[in-house]
């Protein structure tokens, strides 16, 4: 039987509330952008780190287009939508770009922001990019990927005595020259296209109510994880030696902040700071873990006093383990949800 809601247009306030997770600028990419203001452009490991960087900006750009499209969607049903979940189901970390909870099924949505034609095939499934310079790549098929996280996520609900319906769909942000060989395309559609295809779906089942869809995004906005890569020199074999040493200034992004009588001072535009080093422990934290030393907080952030570096790592991000010299600090994982100045 086909459900009724009431067919009142949700108020501002109501739409907002049905969004549990925003989506925020991945903490890779601004790990990225750290390592290559402080790596020198001639490193063999540059131009890698910068096409990283580059794709890693594209698919978050792509990511927001979605979210974008997806504002013109208010149905009448009761709904949730999260976007950029990263979950533990067993051992196995699997991350979901956006997730739309309705009363009869949940749907996972996987985005992708691919330039050039695509082509997609099937037994095995390929998805095969072609620039225009004709050069054609297999890439990762974004529908294995979401089979996987299908697999896991129903886990996950079973775990917590919860059976509805998944279905999933890849979304191209962009409009490409697509051509789909051989499979059902139902799976595969781009941005604008999303509002129009949920819309015609009809709720033929009650399984989730209004509070249940409530205390199931509430859960995972809970169980949503902070995505933690590896330091970077560790991901990309950097020496430490060859990173460029400083603090940043947040008005023209140099690396020219000096400590002067309790707060930092730009050397190239004035900028007065008194908090700037918060920003270089968090690209320490990218770059080269969460533990340090007063001496490599000095050697980093171009400080001369042991004494005044011991002043700016008591703060409520660091916390000191060992004494004299056999002291380390440890940062905690809340120092990287201090807002940047890196903007898209």
């Amino acid at each position: 039987m086909l459900i009724c809601y009431n067919k009142n247009k949700p108020n501002v306030q109501e739409v907002r509330d049905i969004i549990y997770k925003t989506r925020e600028v991945p903490k890779l990419v601004i790990g990225q952008h750290a390592l290559l203001k402080r790596l020198p452009v001639n490193h063999e490991k540059y131009e890698k780190i910068r096409t990283d960087f580059y794709n890693g900006r594209a698919g978050f750009g792509g990511e927001k287009e979605f979210d974008y499209q997806m504002r013109e969607f208010a149905p009448q049903y009761p709904h949730a939508i999260l976007h950029d979940l990263f979950l533990k189901q067993g051992a196995v970390y699997f991350q979901i770009d956006s997730m739309l909870i309705t009363p009869s099924i949940i749907i996972l949505f996987e985005i992708k922001n691919i330039a050039g034609k695509l082509l997609v095939k099937q037994n095995p499934t390929q998805f095969i990019r072609q620039v225009p310079g004709g050069e054609r790549t297999v890439l990762r098929s974004p529908i294995e990927e979401l089979e996987r996280k299908k697999y896991f996520f129903d886990q996950w609900l079973q775990e917590r005595k919860i059976t509805i319906p998944l279905m999933d769909y890849v979304v191209f942000a962009y409009q490409n020259e697509l051509t789909i060989e051989n499979m059902a395309s139902s799976r595969i559609a781009f941005s604008y296209e999303i509002p129009n295809k949920l819309r015609s779906m009809e709720m033929n089942s009650d399984i989730l109510s209004q509070p249940q869809i409530h205390r199931l995004a509430n859960e995972l906005k809970q169980a949503h994880r902070m995505y933690e890569s590896s330091p970077l020199t560790q991901k990309y074999d950097i020496n430490s030696q060859e990173l460029t040493s400083g603090v940043t200034c947040h008005t023209c992004n140099r690396l020219t902040m000096q400590w002067q009588a309790k707060r930092w001072r730009c050397q190239a535009c004035g900028y007065l700071d008194p908090a700037a080093h918060y920003t270089t422990l968090q690209e320490w934290y990218w770059i080269k873990g969460d533990l340090l030393t007063n001496q490599q907080f000095r050697q980093f952030s171009n400080i001369r006093s042991r004494h005044v570096a011991k002043r700016l790592l008591a703060n409520p991000y660091t916390e000191l383990h060992g004494k004299k010299r056999y002291s380390v600090y440890q940062l905690s994982s809340e120092l990287l949800s201090i807002p940047t100045n890196l903007t898209f």
